[in-house]
């Protein structure tokens, strides 16, 4: 009996030390893809570069450069607003969620240690 639940302990720690670690992993992904984002935002501004002017570039395929610069510029605002947004959510949601595995996990192994506490010292009653 002791064995079984000094096993099932072994097994939830490497289990709780794998969880810690994925979370130590999504908090410095969180880290570098805040960096990313700003790095993102902050090149947004080379769209508009160079300035189109009548003394640099004019005509209809200048508009049609104008129009693909438009586009890009939704493109980046979609991905520096919604699609980051949506991305720092999901790894929000996992986050909370692993860490209320780990704390469950903590009680389970609390719970279990006493077990096995208290089983040892049935054992070593029924022993004398």
């Amino acid at each position: 009996m002791i064995i079984w639940e000094k096993t099932k302990l072994f097994t939830m720690q490497g289990t709780l030390n794998i969880k810690k670690e994925e979370l130590v992993q999504l908090k410095n992904c969180e880290t570098e893809l805040t960096g990313v984002r700003e790095e993102f935002n902050d090149s947004k501004s080379s769209i508009k570069k160079p300035g189109l002017s009548s003394t640099t570039w004019q005509g209809s395929l200048a508009d049609s450069f104008k129009n693909v610069r438009n586009d890009m510029k939704s493109a980046y605002d979609d991905i520096c607003g919604k699609q980051f947004d949506d991305l720092f959510k999901k790894l929000h949601e996992r986050i909370k969620s692993l860490s209320n595995e780990i704390d469950s996990l903590g009680k389970d192994i609390s719970s279990l240690h006493k077990k096995i506490e208290k089983l040892e010292k049935e054992e070593k009653k029924a022993h004398h």
